[in-house]
C-alpha cells in the first residue's frame, strides 16, 4: 500500500505525493462530501442499536481545509473550515477518490 510522501493543502484543493510516484489531486468539496466519519455517513443511535442513513453531505463551494494531521500509519484526518474535524481517511479509501486524470480515466473504463 503506498504512503503519502507530500500532503500540500493549496485553497480548494489537497494534492498528495504517494511512496509509489502517483499524485492524488482532490477538490477540498468533494473529500469533505466524503467524509467516511459516523455523523457524516448516518451511523448509529445513541441508544437502541445501530441503523445506516446515508446523510448526504453537500459541502459549501468555497470549504478549506485547515490542516490535516496523519493516523497513525494508515490514515489522513483533516480539519475542515465548517468546523468538522471526526473523519478518518484510510489511505485505501483516499486513492479510491482521487481526482487525478489517470484515475478517473481509469474508474470510467472500469
Amino acid at each position: 500500500m503506498p504512503t503519502p510522501k507530500t500532503v500540500v493543502v493549496d485553497g480548494r484543493l489537497i494534492k498528495i505525493d504517494w511512496s509509489d510516484g502517483h499524485r492524488s489531486v482532490f477538490s477540498t468539496k468533494s473529500l469533505r462530501e466524503a467524509c467516511p466519519c459516523a455523523e457524516c455517513a448516518g451511523e448509529g443511535k445513541p441508544i437502541g442499536g445501530r441503523t445506516t442513513i446515508p446523510l448526504g453531505i453537500v459541502a459549501p463551494e468555497d470549504i478549506t481545509a485547515d490542516s490535516y494531521t496523519r493516523i497513525g500509519l494508515y490514515a489522513l484526518a483533516f480539519t475542515w473550515s465548517d468546523g468538522h474535524g471526526s473523519g478518518i481517511y484510510p489511505y485505501d479509501y483516499l486513492l479510491g477518490l482521487c481526482e487525478c486524470d489517470a484515475c478517473k480515466a481509469k474508474r470510467s473504463t472500469g
